[in-house]
């Protein structure tokens, strides 16, 4: 009898345990952070469910976000500007270095530079960070706005748009930069190596109000799984080629140029962030006024260090 109540007891405890575990709805893009985490072992033994969702950008990703379908997702600092912009209530609490955003143009075009797409279609998701790369080159090139002609559609579509001649170029990120290259032959005129981004794990402000343990133990995983990563490529790349059904080439490719290195410095990411922003209202596409620090969580950084160039 006594047997019988200790099992009973023991096995209400694990129900319970186990009925108390909290939910994460996390939203990915093509693999950004599931892989990585998986390839390092950090989706291991954790204390909370995970319930991932897969989108193909940014876009529908912040929608979810914003309707509450989402309690955190993965997305660039262009398309967080945007929604924040349009009264998404979300904020960044991880950031990380992204160096792979591209513009890409068939490899006999006479396009090298950004000077170059005066006049030009160029395909890219509004509101994006292929935009906001583009928009940037042309300010820092002393050129306006207008010089070029955006063709909004979706990532798939851009390429397919190039690969047709009906756009002269496509700004776009990776896989899908690394991929067109690989299939397509297609050439990078402008390299985001050379203007550096985040990427970021954003959430809403309601499940940083109810789970902002679960946020803060999934935003260390990914910290060392970003490291990790950054360090073991090959098998980083081996992970991403199994999720997305990558070729191995490809899959390499878009690790290594995506770079993903985390940041903790809450000034550095800040600095970014209000870049990005001042490009879009310099563009008219939201309106002035809005501050890096209303759309960067800083409570969740560790280090405030000095801005750097």
């Amino acid at each position: 009898m006594k047997v019988t109540l200790i099992a009973s007891a023991m096995l209400a405890i694990t129900f319970n345990a186990f009925a108390a575990k909290t939910e994460l709805v996390v939203g990915d893009q093509k693999g950004n952070a599931r892989a990585v985490m998986s390839a390092a072992g950090e989706l291991n033994n954790l204390p909370y469910e995970i319930k991932w969702y897969e989108f193909p950008n940014a876009a529908p990703l912040l929608e979810s976000l914003n309707s509450q379908h989402l309690d955190a997702g993965l997305v660039g600092d262009g398309p967080l500007a945007f929604a924040v912009a349009a009264g998404a209530k979300i904020r960044a609490i991880q950031a990380s270095q992204y160096l792979g955003n591209g513009l890409l143009v068939k490899k006999d075009s006479t396009v090298r530079n950004i000077a170059d797409l005066r006049g030009k279609k160029v395909a890219t998701v509004k509101g994006s960070s292929g935009q906001n790369m583009v928009l940037n080159a042309l300010h820092q090139a002393g050129l306006p706005d207008d010089s070029v002609n955006f063709v909004f559609t979706t990532p798939a579509e851009a390429t397919l748009a190039l690969d047709n001649g009906a756009v002269d170029a496509v700004a776009t990120w990776e896989p899908y930069v690394s991929f067109a290259v690989a299939q397509s032959g297609d050439r990078i005129a402008i390299d985001g190596k050379e203007a550096p981004v985040s990427n970021y794990l954003v959430a809403t402000d309601s499940a940083i109000s109810s789970k902002r343990t679960e946020l803060s133990d999934f935003r260390q995983r990914l910290i060392r799984a970003r490291a990790w990563g950054v360090a073991h490529p090959q098998e980083y790349a081996n992970g991403i080629a199994s999720l997305l059904r990558l070729p191995d080439n490809v899959a390499l490719s878009k690790v290594q140029r995506e770079n993903n290195a985390p940041v903790e410095d809450y000034a550095l990411v800040a600095q970014r962030q209000q870049a990005a922003i001042d490009t879009f209202a310099r563009s008219g596409l939201i309106k002035p006024g809005l501050q890096a620090s209303s759309l960067v969580d800083a409570s969740f950084f560790e280090k405030q260090g000095a801005s750097k160039p």
